[in-house]
């Protein structure tokens, strides 16, 4: 071939690359390009809302942009839900999700404003434990004090509860021990505690990092906690499987999403900061020291599995016990 046609060849070449377009851009390639905002449906200052504030502060920093907390606490975590919802699908509105929001609201109120489905995961943040607790002055020294007295007079000795979550666990360990409890509810946790102290009410299920300062000051006792295994801060206090009831376990878990609208390849960038967040020496640290949890960093998909998991379970006593919204 002449070199006067080859020339001419690869300049046609070199100007059809000129005008061919790019290639569009990832969805995800200019994300984020403004602040972030999670929304946490508790009120400031509670366990979850401080895994929240460091999660995002977390997650800001690895995608270059802020990342701003918005509590919005109210009607078992709808509220909260809806102005995810409610909010353009674009990924900078993440949620905070625990069991209230995905698991137990679905089974509980027929009226729920929303569904589940409406919300992709993105990753599994922490897991914590519960403890069963009684009043320092109660005559319930011990699990197997409880289960005796329980069994000698049914509906007798009362369990406080304020969430469904505490409920339903509180349901499935009167019927994994074959006892019937006499369930109070309450609207929060403070009242709870203050009614152990004072003997108003028998006993409740409680947050590890909540219920820690009142133990350590002696004005609650803790006869059970109701993970697998004993927890790091009370290594002297008995599982409720080591008391008596085998395969018993609760647990409180916290993750985040976004809305199912959300386009995936934003979503996918989103989980891949929040699990790298959480599996950084810092994270880990603050969950061990003031969250007094268990590390997850689950995640999306396997956290849904998870949750399909706990519907099941959760479904099943919802049925036995015809629990419903009150």
């Amino acid at each position: 071939m002449k070199r006067s046609t080859l020339s001419r060849l690869l300049g046609l070449g070199l100007a059809c690359a000129i005008l061919l377009p790019a290639p569009p851009a990832s969805a995800a390639d200019n994300f984020p390009s403004r602040p972030l905002r999670f929304i946490v449906p508790l009120t400031q200052g509670s366990g979850s809302d401080s895994v929240t504030r460091f999660v995002a502060e977390l997650v800001g920093k690895d995608l270059g942009q802020a990342a701003v907390v918005e509590n919005r606490p109210g009607a078992d975590t709808i509220i909260a839900v809806q102005s995810l919802l409610n909010a353009p699908a674009d990924g900078y509105s993440i949620l905070m999700i625990s069991p209230s929001a995905m698991v137990i609201n679905p089974l509980v109120n027929d009226k729920l404003p929303y569904n589940p489905r409406d919300i992709r995961p993105l990753a599994a943040a922490i897991r914590a434990s519960a403890v069963l607790v009684t009043g320092a002055n109660s005559p319930y020294k011990s699990f197997a004090d409880v289960l005796a007295a329980a069994r000698r007079k049914p509906h007798t000795v009362s369990l406080a509860n304020y969430s469904y979550h505490y409920r339903l666990g509180g349901l499935q360990l009167q019927q994994m021990a074959g006892i019937d409890l006499n369930h109070i509810p309450y609207k929060g946790a403070a009242q709870v505690q203050t009614d152990l102290m004072g003997g108003a009410v028998d006993l409740a299920l409680l947050d590890v990092g909540g219920a820690l300062p009142l133990l350590r000051a002696g004005k609650l006792r803790p006869l059970a906690v109701t993970t697998r295994t004993r927890h790091p801060e009370l290594p002297d206090v008995p599982t409720v499987r080591e008391s008596g009831v085998a395969n018993y376990e609760l647990s409180v878990w916290i993750g985040f999403g976004v809305s199912s609208k959300t386009p995936e390849p934003i979503a996918q960038k989103l989980e891949a900061s929040l699990l790298k967040a959480l599996g950084t020496p810092e994270f880990r640290n603050f969950a061990a020291r003031t969250a007094y949890a268990e590390v997850l960093a689950e995640p999306g998909k396997q956290m849904g599995t998870m949750i399909a998991s706990e519907r099941v379970r959760y479904g099943q006593l919802v049925k036995t016990y015809d629990v419903s919204a009150r």
